[in-house]
């Protein structure tokens, strides 16, 4: 089955990124909810990229983090709970997932 990473995928960590995913997506929440600074903001993004995803922008990975709230807070609103409910969710999900 196709996955969209060409020949790199023997070479994926799924739960290294998939918990790199969401930590993104819960710091981008906390940037925008005004517990981060633009700048702590911007020092996890860079190195989070840099180890996880080195050959992609840290634009590109910016634009998804702040997609992935939209998601989170579509989510959050069509199930009466609030966006730090459904991040703890993806959270403990992620972490339940074995290693690789």
């Amino acid at each position: 089955m196709p996955t969209g990473r060409d020949d790199q995928d023997a070479s994926i960590n799924a739960p290294a990124e998939l918990a790199a995913g969401v930590a993104l997506i819960a710091a981008t929440h906390q940037m925008l909810d005004g517990q981060l600074t633009g700048p702590q903001y911007a020092a996890l993004i860079d190195d989070t990229t840099a180890e996880q995803w080195a050959d992609r922008p840290v634009d590109a990975v910016r634009a998804v983090a702040y997609l992935g709230v939209r998601i989170a807070s579509l989510f959050a609103t069509a199930t009466d709970t609030d966006v730090e409910t459904v991040l703890g969710f993806l959270g403990a999900e992620v972490a339940s997932l074995p290693e690789q």
